[in-house]
């Protein structure tokens, strides 16, 4: 009498569950709206650097549209009685915003807008 072979495929194992596909966890999952998005993982680099590129020189070049150094921001600080030298001040009829520390005086913003032509990029 022989011996039957059976010929078969090795019973599988289950997969165990995993909730993060990624074993790091990035700084940006901690922001309060990150839980909102619909793809956390898709971030556009590009879009990314032009909005920092775009908000650092905005605020040393101190354009009066785009900057968040506004009358409100002035008036925060007043009400939190912290750096007293920005606080609004006001003659009755015009109120008036000390510059901030990090704005640019008109010979120097030539001097920057000059040295950013000059630079050369690939």
């Amino acid at each position: 009498m022989r011996a039957s072979i059976l010929y078969s495929k090795k019973p599988k194992r289950k997969k165990k569950s995993k909730t993060f596909l990624w074993k790091k966890r990035s700084i940006l999952f901690d922001l309060p709206h990150w839980s909102d998005l619909d793809v956390r993982h898709c971030i556009n680099d590009m879009h990314v650097e032009k909005n920092v590129y775009d908000s650092v020189i905005e605020m040393l070049l101190n354009i009066q549209v785009k900057t968040k150094d506004g009358l409100n921001t002035h008036q925060d600080l007043a009400k939190m009685c912290i750096c007293e030298q920005l606080h609004p001040m006001s003659d009755g009829k015009k109120i008036y915003l000390s510059p901030s520390c990090h704005t640019l005086s008109r010979k120097k913003k030539i001097s920057f807008c000059q040295c950013l032509r000059c630079v050369k990029v690939p």
